[in-house]
């Protein structure tokens, strides 16, 4: 089935994912669950369209999705954009999802982890994303997923630290962290993640979803989340990989005084020249003595981290 030939209503396809449904299909293939890969299956059609809209995807756009499942989320976003790249780490829920995807041939399949560790995204997952966008030069590039839990941090954070990451997410994830993605500074969840992605991106809480839209029922409520790339955002970073980084040494202090935190940084209590830089970095940006990394929004984190390496080389 290709791009021209669009796949036939819900009603006449494929059967509708449903906990009866699925009950019923891994009885059938001898599947059980398993809770370390985050497998939890959206389950609530109507949510499950909401992502879907959420999307907004046009006929042009790469779509990159993390968690195939059985493929009912992809096949909405194959009937929707050019190509679809689509991760899934158990190969018995890969061979399933073939078997439902094999008439969209603007499907990429990629069985496996979409993290090649903690820091960094799989170079299969990366290499079939950038063909399709060599193939769609005109289309956005889009990551909607219904995230498994365990993954969706580093997968969010590593996909804004690439080169040209996504243009906008569409995404499921714990609520905990949909609020900590889209938390402003002085917010009880806001932290390094917040800095981050709002360094980055426009971000939003679509819906939150009860444990009841998925099976089996996840512990905490989900979110849909959908977050949009302001590249003007971006510009203003000097450099990404040295700003997530610091970002990150902040926060593991973030109940400190930040002058503290910021001499540490610089070479130490002890090291006089520290001192005089942060003083320095003080008084250019006009910060109160009692500032703390959880009162400075996203941009003016950015503005800090590049007042601060001006005036030093840390930790060398």
């Amino acid at each position: 089935m290709t791009r021209s030939d669009p796949p036939p209503p819900a009603s006449s396809g494929p059967p509708r994912q449903t906990a009866a449904y699925l009950r019923k299909l891994f009885a059938e293939v001898g599947f059980n669950v398993n809770p370390r890969h985050g497998q939890n299956f959206l389950i609530d059609l109507n949510q499950l369209d909401l992502l879907h809209r959420t999307a907004a995807l046009e006929a042009d756009d790469v779509v990159l999705e993390v968690g195939t499942g059985t493929g009912a989320l992809t096949e909405r976003l194959a009937a929707s954009a050019a190509a679809v790249v689509t991760c899934e780490i158990d190969p018995r829920l890969a061979q399933l999802a073939r078997e439902r995807l094999v008439n969209f041939d603007s499907v990429e399949l990629v069985e496996g982890d979409a993290l090649a560790g903690k820091h960094r995204l799989a170079p299969e997952v990366l290499a079939a994303v950038a063909a399709a966008r060599v193939a769609h030069p005109t289309g956005r590039f889009a990551l909607v997923a219904n995230l498994p839990y365990c993954v969706a941090t580093p997968v969010i954070s590593n996909l804004l630290a690439l080169p040209e990451p996504f243009s906008f997410a569409t995404v499921t994830v714990q609520r905990e962290m949909a609020e900590r993605m889209t938390a402003a500074a002085g917010e009880s969840s806001y932290n390094a993640l917040s800095v981050w992605v709002g360094a980055q991106c426009r971000g939003e809480i679509v819906r939150v979803l009860p444990p009841a839209s998925f099976w089996p029922r996840p512990g905490v409520d989900s979110a849909i989340v959908r977050l949009d790339l302001e590249p003007e955002r971006r510009a203003a970073i000097v450099d990404l990989h040295r700003f997530h980084g610091f970002v990150r040494d902040v926060f593991c202090h973030r109940r400190k005084l930040l002058r503290g935190v910021l001499v540490g940084l610089a070479g130490g209590r002890r090291t006089a020249a520290a001192r005089e830089v942060v003083e320095a970095v003080y008084a250019a940006l006009g910060l109160p003595p009692e500032t703390r990394a959880e009162d400075l929004s996203p941009g003016a984190f950015v503005t800090l981290e590049s007042e601060f390496f001006s005036r030093c080389s840390p930790l060398e």
